[in-house]
């Protein structure tokens, strides 16, 4: 017969003493109580795993939980990953308290398949293991053991087990195994330390794949290690996959490196957070509702953190109920997409709820409107809605994201998103700017800034109705985007939009003409003819004002157009120098050569130092000059100041 192993595990659950590890290694052959407190005790307090060849051949993991209550941490741990559940019920004491909470755990981690073992049929008497059996099928109606098949065993005479191996066998033929896309994540359940290899780490593979030799990421301390080599049942082999129980040895980690808890993940892929979206779910069990800001145990990956309740628009959720929230917590987690989770009440410990992970990266609403936008997106995303939907809720909710956060959040591939984006791109539905990165913007964001820049378009042609619009930066800064590259891309898309021109470097409303009036040319040549001949005797614009008799509106209007046409320009002290003064000043210094002082310049100017002394330093700015100690040299030659 040719064993296969495939990724797939089956966990047990059930309450204390109930026969579980027994009965694992009845079918196994492996004895999962691997402490010795465990053997004195009698009970299994770590997670035990052992290979099962199923009658085909084929081999799969079995996790076997702790039973009692004081260990749900560990079997809330051992449940994660499962593809399907064994649950053990004793014939000689029938469904306990953590037979139901253990069920509980698992229908709220999302659990589909399974089936239930009835053991120690040889400690009772037929007829009670009948009334197991009727307890058991109370116990799992409306829950995914439903229907499942109920198999009673005795792990001492062995009467049942090939039955019970055959029903594991159907079980595992008609579930679908996990596929390692994605990126890797493995939760921690066991460190220790290995003579002459190190440390070594175990868990379930709970997304994608891992090879010999990868560089991985311990969360949440974010160090750096390498693979060593990998473990699936005790045997080395170069790659474990999702669904996969794993044993890695890991270098550059040391003990006190990693602990129960801590995830190892593909590097830089997943983040840890100290805030949590989520959409929780009471239990009917749970006794009392859920209040807001509650303290609670999160029982999440293998870590157990507490946590305060955050409900976002509601103060409590009675049980059977549920609603979107934020976890708080008190230490940071490394979680993914739809994560399944536990909540236990912090003191008496009990099961009361649980539920999903919406988005791994939550921030805390800095005010209502952003609480209400984040209620709504939150709602939103918690229907089973599809690629797209996600898509444009969540382009909606950030308004302005690029694709890298973009797939991050959504853990998809930018390639897997091309296609849904290029389909809300054609329907209007959002704006698409590429810089370095795509960058993604809603349809309410480019309304709320395409009104924006009309406005202030508006505004800017009502005071300057000479000019020909908006510098590109002055637009952008106008309506709070500061990066040039983003600005240009968000015009062009504004223009592509039909909401404005962008020409020349210049924005316009798509009405606007500028205005021709003889009479303003004749007062900017008076202005200009004033300048020139003032020579090195510069004027500002209040003195332009003055001399010529122009208010002061009408003189900001001429001396803005002159600017923007180069003409003119602002040196420092509130002078206004002309070009071609400029260009003057610059044949006077490059003639004089070598050090030059505000001696020989006044020299050649016939000016003083009010004046000479900020355009020195003007020169100096702009990299003509460069001023040592009391003289100044030239580093540069120009032509021109275009």
């Amino acid at each position: 017969m040719e064993k296969l192993e495939i990724p797939f595990v089956l966990g047990t659950a059930g309450h204390i003493d109930h026969g579980k590890t027994t009965l694992v290694k009845a079918i196994s052959g492996v004895d999962c109580d691997r402490l010795s407190a465990e053997k004195k005790r009698g009970i299994t307090i770590e997670l035990g795993f052992a290979p099962f060849i199923l009658p085909s051949g084929k081999i799969i993991s079995i996790v076997d939980v702790p039973g009692h209550e004081k260990f749900i941490r560990q079997m809330v741990a051992g449940a994660i990953g499962l593809d399907a559940v064994m649950l053990v019920v004793a014939a000689d004491d029938g469904v306990m308290s953590q037979t139901r909470e253990h069920l509980e755990i698992l229908s709220l981690l999302g659990i589909k398949k399974g089936l239930v073992a009835i053991t120690k049929i040889d400690q009772a008497e037929k007829n009670f293991v009948e009334i197991v059996k009727e307890e058991i099928l109370e116990l799992t109606i409306g829950t995914f053991l439903e229907n499942a098949p109920i198999i009673p065993v005795s792990s001492f005479t062995k009467e049942g087990l090939d039955s019970l191996k055959l029903a594991l066998e159907k079980l595992v033929e008609s579930s679908e195994y996990k596929i390692d896309k994605g990126r890797f994540f493995l939760p921690v359940d066991r460190v220790f330390h290995m003579s002459g290899f190190g440390t070594v780490i175990t868990g379930t593979v709970l997304k994608g794949a891992v090879e010999e030799a990868s560089h991985v990421e311990i969360l949440p301390s974010k160090l750096d290690a390498k693979v060593r080599t990998i473990q699936v049942h005790e045997l080395p082999t170069n790659k474990a996959v999702a669904g996969q129980r794993v044993a890695m040895n890991l270098s550059n980690i040391s003990l006190d490196d990693i602990k129960p808890g801590d995830v190892v993940a593909s590097r830089g892929h997943f983040m840890s957070t100290k805030c949590l979206n989520v959409e929780v779910s009471v239990l009917r069990s749970a006794g009392n509702a859920l209040k807001h800001w509650e303290r609670l145990h999160l029982h999440i990956g293998t870590s157990d953190i507490v946590v305060r309740l955050s409900l976002l628009d509601k103060e409590k959720i009675l049980p059977g109920d549920k609603a979107i929230a934020q976890l708080i917590l008190e230490k940071p987690v490394a979680v993914f997409l739809d994560m399944p989770f536990i909540l236990r009440k912090y003191s008496p410990m009990s099961t009361v709820a649980g539920g999903i992970v919406l988005t791994p990266l939550g921030k805390r609403p800095k005010n209502k409107k952003t609480k209400i936008s984040l209620t709504k997106y939150l709602n939103a995303i918690s229907e089973n809605i599809s690629l797209n939907d996600k898509l444009k809720e969540l382009i909606e909710y950030k308004e302005i994201i690029g694709m890298s956060e973009l797939s991050s959040l959504l853990e998809k591939e930018p390639l897997e998103l091309r296609g849904p984006l290029s389909a809300l791109e054609m329907k209007n539905e959002i704006g698409v700017v590429k810089t370095l990165e795509t960058i993604l913007i809603s349809k309410p964001k480019i309304e709320e800034l395409t009104k924006k820049i009309q406005t202030k378009l508006a505004l800017f042609h009502k005071g300057n109705p000479e000019l020909q619009g908006m510098t590109l930066e002055n637009a952008a800064n106008s309506i709070g985007v500061n990066e040039v590259r983003f600005a240009k891309e968000l015009m062009l898309l504004f223009m592509k939009m039909q909401y404005i021109i962008y020409e020349n470097d210049r924005i316009r409303l798509k009405e606007f003409e500028p205005f021709d009036e003889s009479n303003f040319i004749s007062e900017v040549s008076r202005v200009k003819k004033k300048m020139l001949s003032s020579e090195y005797t510069f004027l500002t614009k209040e003195e332009l004002s003055q001399s010529l008799s122009i208010n002061e509106k009408e003189i900001n209007r001429i001396v803005s157009y002159l600017k923007e046409k180069r003409e003119i320009y602002h040196i420092g002290q509130g002078f206004l120098v002309p070009q071609e003064i400029l260009l003057n000043f610059n044949a006077k210094i490059q003639t004089l050569g070598g050090d030059l002082t505000l001696a020989n310049i006044r020299d050649v100017t016939k000016s003083s130092r009010k004046y000479i002394l900020p355009l020195l330093e003007y020169f100096d700015s702009i990299g003509i000059t460069r001023r040592i100690e009391n003289k100044r040299i030239i580093v540069k030659k120009v032509n021109d100041f275009q």
